[in-house]
């Protein structure tokens, strides 16, 4: 049952990501033009599709119907297509529909997760592949958007009977205010200043050789392959010693890749391992408001890439050097996370076995 949980999620998470990609890259991005309007589009979006998961995840976690939540994000998503000529109202539907059905199905995966990253992993991990595809629409002149909205639909059917099928069998814990000490504290400061960092980073990347399609596709094969190693081995050596070696080597093989495809694409795949090890680390300090703890780090993603938006140190960051020093500050700041994590969860296991 948890196998197929993650599987139907990870699926729709790779069909709503792409949806919304062909959405705003193709469809609203014709329509509107290259102007100041497109601009505001476009982060109007991103405010509603990650800064709205965290108020929309609160929510949640109280109405506790997360299938049926995802399920209607799909439905808003496609109804979105339907707005496409008002390009703000458009990104906006399409924005909370992102979100709702984000926030659902990470509740249920991390619901089923039993505390480890490895489902968190797969389930976040393809996302970025729906993005990759569907900001290419354009180039290979779809418009076959009916399409799209048949599939999204089809996807928010599947989510409705999967809540018949998993709502008695899925704990979903009742919402408690969370407990939370010095150590917490410090952990989530961490965690969110880690995901900011990711979120910079990823954006800023700006690699010649990505103008090739080939070495383009590779890099975000490296993206989702890196999140799911990163849950899978984070649970097998824990999530301290895989945040230390993946950022690490990532952070050297940066120095070389602008002009090494090879590194660049093995530095974006160490780069995202630690991914799913913030996630998890925050729904487990958090405890029984996961949807909140997924909601605050898409809103540090967020929140890190407002800078890109306005273009505030690409040219300083965006360098060997540049991308080396900020990954060392963020490992630096995920270890500091991931001590004062260990600590909160070990007082927590003792307090309730006592």
């Amino acid at each position: 049952m948890n196998k197929k949980v993650v599987g139907i999620y990870s699926l729709i998470h790779f069909i709503v990501d792409l949806s919304c990609a062909i959405l705003v890259t193709n469809l609203v991005t014709q329509k509107m033009g290259q102007n100041a309007n497109l601009f505001i589009a476009i982060l109007i979006y991103n405010f509603f599709a990650f800064a709205m998961q965290f108020p929309i995840g609160i929510i949640a976690d109280k109405v506790n119907k997360n299938s049926i939540y995802s399920a209607i994000g799909c439905i808003l998503v496609a109804i979105a297509f339907g707005f496409s000529n008002y390009g703000i109202i458009s990104c906006t539907i399409a924005g909370i529909g992102n979100a709702m059905f984000h926030i659902g199905g990470g509740i249920d995966v991390l619901n089923i997760s039993n505390k480890k990253a490895t489902s968190s992993g797969i389930f976040v991990s393809t996302g970025a592949m729906g993005i990759f595809l569907g900001s290419k629409s354009a180039t290979i002149g779809f418009n076959k958007f009916y399409i799209v909205i048949f599939i999204l639909l089809f996807s928010a059917i599947l989510l409705f009977r999967l809540y018949n099928m998993i709502k008695d069998k899925i704990k979903n814990e009742k919402m408690i205010a969370p407990k939370l000490n010095a150590n917490a504290k410090v952990s989530i400061i961490c965690l969110i200043l880690t995901v900011c960092i990711r979120s910079y980073v990823g954006l800023i990347l700006a690699f010649e050789w990505k103008g090739n399609f080939i070495l383009a596709l590779l890099s975000i094969l490296a993206v989702v392959f890196g999140k799911m190693l990163g849950g899978i081995i984070g649970d097998k050596i824990g999530f301290n010693k895989i945040s230390i070696v993946s950022l690490a080597v990532s952070s050297i093989c940066f120095i070389f890749s602008f002009n090494n495809p090879v590194l660049g694409i093995l530095a974006m795949l160490f780069f995202n391992m630690t991914m799913p090890i913030t996630l998890t680390a925050l729904s487990n300090i958090l405890d029984n408001n996961k949807g909140m703890a997924f909601g605050l780090l898409t809103l540090a993603l967020f929140i890190g890439s407002i800078p890109k938006f306005f273009g505030v140190g690409i040219t300083t960051i965006c360098t060997p050097i540049g991308l080396c020093f900020i990954t060392i500050v963020s490992l630096i700041a995920l270890v500091i996370g991931i001590k004062k994590y260990n600590i909160f969860m070990e007082k927590r296991i003792w307090l309730q076995v006592c």
